[in-house]
């Protein structure tokens, strides 16, 4: 690529750099304060922006690769073509956290709130051919050829609550273990950097970084096992503890929802909500507990406040009426438990705090 034609993308790039950081901000923050998303699952979230000697190194890289009649990539298309200018990493620290978050960024692509360009290849994964707590097999082979992730390229959808700006840039979410993560960063400074700047590792050293790889993936396999074993002896049984799995939601209970809200809420509220409820200690059928904590007095209460603090009706705005079905639920459930001074303060101090980020 001539001198030239670098500066332009590179250019390009800078003035453009900002935009990706909010995105990276955004999504970031859209995950932590959603009262649906499984924190509990998540270790750590983090974002890098692509090097600018690495841009162009992987633009030159890419170039030598097009196929017959296809255009290069030059300023005018980088952006969409090179779609990891954003990474954003989602580290968990056990194995069958990976699932859970996985079915969470799908409910999050149902909702239009994210758009998958590129679902995750999971020959790329870390996880192994074989169910967490089970003994490994004599002769499974451990051996691990690199790097290690779940990748996903994604873009904003046209429900994100986000400035338009972001919505048509690229990001690759990347899902892993800290045990990933540990691997990935040892490798990528001891032997990636060293390889990509031109020194020739001997063969034994490349093996040697694969055989980690085989080691941590038996780690997260025993890590996966003890923690299964940790939660079955709280719940004082040695019975096996199966991977969490996302639970049937009644029809009852969605019908239920939708006539005192006036929508149907997304699978990820109702999950939520019957997660919130299961936590409450509220035994039952979840339409008849619904029903019960949800009177008419206490829909109207949370209406009334909703709409002095934040100056319109509450389930109305289709990109955020699930979120106020899950505030009136905890306004409920806080009413039914505390009291309904507290359960005020609660609310009108959850909602002037969103009305100020919204800002």
């Amino acid at each position: 690529m001539r001198k030239r034609q670098k500066e332009a993308i590179l250019l390009s790039f800078l003035k453009d750099r900002r935009k990706y950081e909010k995105l990276a901000e955004y999504m970031i923050r859209m995950i932590n304060d959603d009262p649906a998303s499984p924190r509990e699952s998540l270790h750590t979230i983090l974002y890098r922006i692509k090097d600018k000697a690495r841009l162009i190194e992987k633009i030159d890289e890419e170039n030598k690769q097009i196929r017959e009649n296809e255009a290069p990539i030059t300023r005018k298309n980088f952006q969409d073509r090179i779609g990891d200018l954003l990474g954003i990493r989602m580290i968990c620290l056990r194995l069958s956290d990976i699932n859970i978050i996985k079915a969470y960024l799908e409910l999050l692509a149902d909702e239009k709130i994210l758009r998958f360009i590129r679902k995750p290849d999971q020959k790329r994964s870390f996880i192994l051919p074989v169910d967490p707590g089970e003994k490994i097999p004599e002769g499974l082979n451990l051996r691990y050829s690199g790097y290690s992730s779940i990748h996903y390229q994604v873009a904003l959808g046209e429900n994100a609550d986000a400035p338009d700006e972001l919505k048509g840039l690229q990001t690759e979410l990347q899902l892993r273990t800290i045990l990933e993560e540990a691997w990935g960063e040892i490798d990528h400074k001891y032997r990636y950097v060293f390889s990509r700047s031109g020194v020739t590792l001997p063969d034994y050293i490349h093996t040697g970084f694969y055989n980690l790889s085989a080691y941590l993936q038996a780690a997260a396999l025993q890590a996966e096992h003890l923690c299964r074993q940790t939660e079955a002896y709280q719940l004082g049984t040695a019975r096996k503890v199966q991977e969490p799995v996302q639970a049937a939601i009644p029809e009852s209970f969605s019908t239920a929802m939708e006539k005192a809200f006036g929508f149907k809420p997304t699978v990820r509220t109702l999950t939520y909500i019957l997660k919130r409820l299961d936590e409450s200690g509220h035994p039952g059928q979840p339409q008849i507990i619904f029903q019960k904590l949800f009177t008419k007095e206490r829909l109207l209460e949370f209406k009334t406040i909703f709409r002095s603090i934040l100056n319109r009706e509450a389930f109305t705005d289709d990109a955020k009426r699930n979120l106020d079905a899950i505030n009136a639920l905890n306004f409920a459930l806080s009413d039914d438990v505390q009291g309904r001074r507290v359960a005020k303060q609660g609310l009108i101090s959850i909602l002037k705090w969103k009305a100020k980020t919204v800002k």
